[in-house]
């Protein structure tokens, strides 16, 4: 469909998109290659090849040198600090609950709000982030985020009302939103070819070595000292403070793009994240609300939520193709790569509303229906440390020669099999046979969507919006973990109500409540899976490098490497031509 012409430069460069490819390439699993039709993203890869058939060269000048390997390392683990201060913080937490719900006086049906506030402040804010970061710089944006997060942290650790904790749990969840897209952006700008493969599969790393630091030191601190949960927060803001730091001091500064267009879509800004939030509070609060689903303002924000989610699309559209504003989401992520990028998406926020639910309500079976100890409830969730470290960094080989498609649909089987291995595990059920084999299964799916998703996402982003492009794959699944944690106590508060008016013990109707959630987060996971295997088809193996390269490889700023027989060298220019050249490309498919 050809866009519609503009006197400005901008639209004439969407007229140009109009011819885009007809018959796009699979994928090559390679970096010299496109993603089904979509050149790698890189300014290196763009501007050595022509705008179209017959179309300008971009003007070669010299590649900067790629990072060398200690420099990546110290990005790579100090960009990992966002992951695990997220994961450790709310699994610290977590396991906490119990503690938490009787020092706070918080409700039964309440204390999905210690997570859900986390969740809804880092998932909304994750788009308006991402382009905050790519516009003004993702260094500083980092250092801030990590720093936010560690002040409320901090703030909430001294508070004794409820209200007020989950308040600062939401403040700091504002935090991580700023932090989790600068991270994705500074790895996909600063480390490229096969080595960005590699850097998101270690990144991704810090879920489970976040998750499993923090189920230990919350069972530690909750059963061996006095300040018990509040011992946690201190914990992750000291973390959190450390990373800052370490980040001034070590991570790269941003190259500056003095043609960049640095004007922020307000209205598109306000609309997305009202209505997020909208979404999230009208689904996380539905369950718990005095009359349910029912609530009259429960009723009206959902529908109003949708309609302001609605307006967003209808409004980025218009930025797009009718002013030479910069839009604040590119529509045409959702289209790249024959629609296999909205695709992992999709899948993304499905797994994700299966997955979050299931550590929410293993601790709550751990302890409140089988009676554990904070202590050994954290150490009953160690398989899953080990299993996640060890297929985070297993991924980081398989990423580079198994297709994307299988490694993530083997994550959701292995997931979906955990989430079954709890909901028919019963009160008096021995640990060492369904619950340990679904501790350790539980985080496979996960860490191979987020590494996976994370390469894919970055190589089929554009230069100028990495921060973005992975901001709407961490919100997705933000809003798929706030859904099922919605949907899950939903049905464990229903069952449980129903077996209580049978004359059921209070802990075994708990229990067939909880059962009830994990055969949700199971169907969802095994949805997930057999969607994957339908629409991300063709996706190939994300993780290659250039064939006549070095593992830099071909198709990386800075990354280039040696060039195969018969290429030309690789070259980077700093130009807003190249840029609108490669953005117009990352575009075509």
């Amino acid at each position: 469909m050809a866009a519609q012409a503009h006197p400005s430069d901008r639209e004439s460069l969407n007229s140009s998109k109009a011819a885009s490819l007809d018959a796009p390439t699979m994928v090559s699993g390679t970096d010299d290659k496109a993603v089904d039709g979509v050149p790698p993203s890189t300014p290196s890869a763009a501007s050595n090849a022509p705008c179209g058939p017959g179309g300008p060269q971009a003007p070669a000048v010299s590649s900067p040198v790629e990072l060398p390997l200690s420099r990546r390392v110290l990005l790579v683990a100090i960009t990992m600090f966002v992951i695990v201060l997220g994961a450790g913080g709310q699994q610290g937490l977590n396991i906490a609950l119990p503690s938490m719900q009787k020092d706070l006086g918080i409700a039964q049906n309440d204390l999905q709000w210690i997570a859900s506030a986390y969740g809804l402040a880092s998932g909304c804010l994750v788009p308006l982030s991402g382009r905050i970061a790519d516009v003004f710089g993702r260094k500083l944006c980092f250092m801030i985020g990590i720093g936010w997060y560690a002040v409320f942290n901090l703030v909430g650790s001294f508070l004794d009302n409820r209200i007020a904790v989950i308040v600062t749990r939401a403040l700091a969840g504002m935090g991580a939103s700023m932090g989790a897209p600068s991270a994705f952006g500074l790895i996909a700008a600063n480390i490229h070819g096969k080595n960005r493969a590699t850097a998101f599969a270690i990144f991704s790393a810090g879920a489970p070595l976040g998750a499993g630091t923090g189920m230990v030191l919350g069972g530690v601190f909750t059963a061996y000292t006095e300040p018990g949960w509040r011992a946690v927060l201190w914990f992750f803001a000291g973390l959190g403070f450390l990373a800052a730091v370490l980040a001034f001091f070590f991570v790269p500064k941003d190259q500056p793009n003095p043609n960049a267009d640095k004007r922020i879509d307000i209205p598109g800004a306000f609309l997305v994240t009202a209505g997020l939030v909208l979404f999230q509070f009208s689904i996380s609060y539905g369950s718990s609300a005095p009359k349910g689903w029912k609530t009259p303002y429960i009723a009206a924000l959902f529908p109003v939520s949708v309609l302001l989610l609605a307006a967003f699309v209808f409004w980025e559209y218009h930025v797009q193709h009718h002013t030479n504003r910069p839009p604040l989401i590119r529509l045409a992520l959702f289209t790249r790569a024959k629609g296999r990028l909205a695709a992992m998406y999709l899948v993304g926020f499905i797994a994700m509303a299966g997955f979050v639910s299931i550590g929410f309500n293993a601790t709550l079976f751990y302890q409140q229906v089988q009676g554990a100890s904070a202590m050994t409830a954290a150490l009953q969730f160690l398989p899953c440390i080990v299993s996640g470290l060890i297929a985070t960094l297993s991924l980081s080989k398989l990423i580079h020669i198994i297709p994307g498609q299988a490694i993530i649909c083997t994550g959701f089987l292995c997931t979906g099999i955990s989430a079954t291995f709890f909901a028919v595990s019963k009160r008096d059920t021995l640990y060492w046979t369904f619950p340990f084999n679904a501790a350790w299964l539980m985080v496979i799916g996960v860490d191979f969507l987020m590494a996976t998703g994370a390469v894919f996402v970055s190589r089929l982003a554009a230069q100028g919006e990495q921060s973005v492009a992975g901001a709407l794959f961490q919100t997705l699944m933000q809003l798929g973990g706030a859904l099922g944690l919605a949907l899950t106590s939903v049905i464990a508060t229903t069952e449980r109500e129903k077996a209580l008016g049978k004359g059921f013990e209070y802990i075994d109707a708990l229990a067939k409540g909880i059962s009830a959630s994990f055969w949700l987060c199971a169907a969802l996971n095994f949805t997930a899976c057999i969607i994957a295997l339908f629409i991300l088809r063709g996706m190939g193996i994300v993780g290659g490098h250039g064939k006549g390269g070095k593992p830099g490889g071909p198709g990386g700023p800075g990354g280039a490497g040696t060039p195969g027989p018969g290429k030309a060298p690789t070259a980077e220019s700093a130009s807003e031509k190249t840029e609108k050249q490669e953005n117009a490309r990352k575009e075509q498919v």
